[in-house]
């Protein structure tokens, strides 16, 4: 959650009171209100509580049903004061403006009714304040605190009784704090996972993923790395956007990884709470789930992935670190399942001419040198180059450094390499110095397990493929003719 300044934030939430006092959650015991005293001829108006947020510490909120919890204000940065959700020494993710809604309400109570003075035992328990719907304490940072009792709703109008707890004066506080002061932690508590973009930003969202780590227990691991601009304008490997790294290295298919995994990723949203602090993780299937890593723009978060849930619509999943269980009814999971080998670009690698300074192909035991030779920097010349000793031109220096750039694998392979020499090789030396080295050993009569710089990368090429991306072309520029655009 994005910081934000107290005071702007509370600005925001008391505004948004008048929007949803009529959809807050109230109190289960006030359904059929005990009967209460008829309030006395309005006496006077007084204060209980009115503190600014420099002065307090924590706000404890203790309802008399549900998990206490407590608000606890983060004073590191006295311009940018946030508040934390803790309960029972845990700290959950709660939405700021919900949290300074109730603290504005908890610590500021102004102007109210005055029904009753000094009551006595009997009516502080017509009141409801032997067995308070909710008790809250406000703590202040020089270590007194003030405590609250919120008793039944009034039998007639509206609004409900408040006390201090150390005082005996009766006072009405009115529906709109209350719907915010009964909200239970399961009503503060953020459930968003993906930090969606602010309005008006140039990305998509699922461009903001810089980086992604699929864990699953029952299948491979699949890691995902988004190049930044830079490097996808002008680096080496500069046309595919992300690259994926497990669980082999290779170019991805952009088009596919936004499809297939980054959308669905992105809409994720789990809209309920099923437990917090469940004593049997196993019943919603994480004991052992799929771990789903994700990295934005500074922001990192990991969702726990459980089973389909056979009671609610949806998924079980969990923020990690936040004990609580959620269900998510609308999200596909689908990427769950999902092979690598879709992710994949059929492209074997993918350089641009401009950072090659040759090519090395050894096929057949014939090996044939393809020099580049790059126009200088601001001049009018063109890129042009050799084939051994012969003057290709652009157009059939490009077409023939396309055709290698080209081979496409035919499908997935768990072939070990062979031990024995490579039928074919291709050396790219860079201009950065590098060398790239693309090797392709024979599996069977027409298959070649394809290598790159030593590590296989799982998939095949055919002896046709070879063919015509390589063996013929060599033959048509031998003959004298120009290369065509396939």
């Amino acid at each position: 959650m994005r910081r934000r300044t107290l005071i702007m934030i509370i600005a925001a939430a008391v505004a948004l009171t008048a929007g949803i006092t009529l959809l807050a959650v109230w109190p289960e015991s006030d359904a059929e209100p005990t009967p209460t005293p008829e309030p006395p001829v309005i006496r006077d108006i007084g204060t209980l509580i009115q503190v600014s947020h420099t002065e307090v510490d924590s706000v404890e909120m203790m309802p008399r049903e549900g998990t206490p919890f407590t608000l606890k204000l983060d004073h590191t940065d006295p311009d940018n004061t946030d508040l934390i959700l803790v309960s029972e020494d845990a700290v959950f993710p709660g939405m700021q403006v919900v949290m300074l809604a109730m603290y504005s309400h908890a610590t500021s109570m102004m102007h109210l009714t005055r029904i009753a003075e000094e009551a006595d035992d009997e009516q502080l328990s017509l009141f409801g304040m032997d067995t308070p719907l909710l008790v809250w304490r406000v703590n202040l940072l020089d270590g007194t605190s003030m405590e609250f009792s919120l008793g039944l709703r009034l039998a007639t109008g509206s609004g409900f009784y408040v006390r201090a707890s150390d005082s005996r004066d009766i006072y009405v506080l009115g529906d709109e704090a209350v719907s915010f002061l009964s909200m239970k932690i399961e009503d503060i508590y953020d459930i968003f996972f993906f930090p969606y973009p602010p309005s008006g930003n140039e990305y998509e969202t699922w461009d903001l993923i810089e980086f992604l780590l699929l864990e699953r227990p029952w299948d491979e691991t699949i890691e995902l790395r988004r190049r930044d601009d830079e490097e996808w304008f002008n680096s080496p490997l500069g046309i595919s956007r992300y690259h994926l790294m497990q669980p082999f290295e290779s170019e991805c298919s952009d088009t596919v990884v936004k499809n297939v995994i980054l959308e669905p990723i992105t809409n994720i949203i789990p809209e309920h709470i099923v437990a917090i602090r469940p004593a049997d993780l196993s019943v919603y299937g994480l004991d052992s789930p799929a771990r789903l890593t994700i990295s934005t723009y500074g922001w990192e978060g990991t969702l726990l992935i459980g089973n389909p849930s056979s009671e609610f619509r949806g998924w079980y999943v969990m923020i990690e670190g936040h004990d609580a269980v959620l269900i998510d009814p609308h999200g596909d999971y689908s990427f769950l399942g999902l092979d690598a080998a879709q992710l994949r670009t059929q492209l074997t690698w993918v350089y641009h001419i401009d950072t090659v300074d040759s090519v090395v192909f050894e096929l057949d035991g014939v090996t044939r040198i393809l020099q580049i030779d790059h126009p200088a920097s601001g001049s009018d010349d063109k890129l042009n180059g050799w084939l051994d000793d012969k003057e290709l031109g652009e157009s059939n220096t490009r077409r023939l450094f396309a055709s290698a750039m080209s081979i496409p694998s035919s499908g997935d392979t768990d072939e070990p390499v062979p031990d024995q020499p490579p039928a074919y090789s291709i050396t790219m030396s860079l201009t950065n110095k590098r060398q790239e080295k693309l090797d392709f050993y024979s599996i069977n009569d027409s298959q070649f397990l394809m290598v790159l710089n030593n590590t296989t990368l799982g998939v095949y090429t055919t002896r046709l493929q070879i063919q015509i991306n390589l063996l013929d072309r060599f033959e048509i520029l031998d003959s004298g003719e120009d290369l065509r655009i396939r």
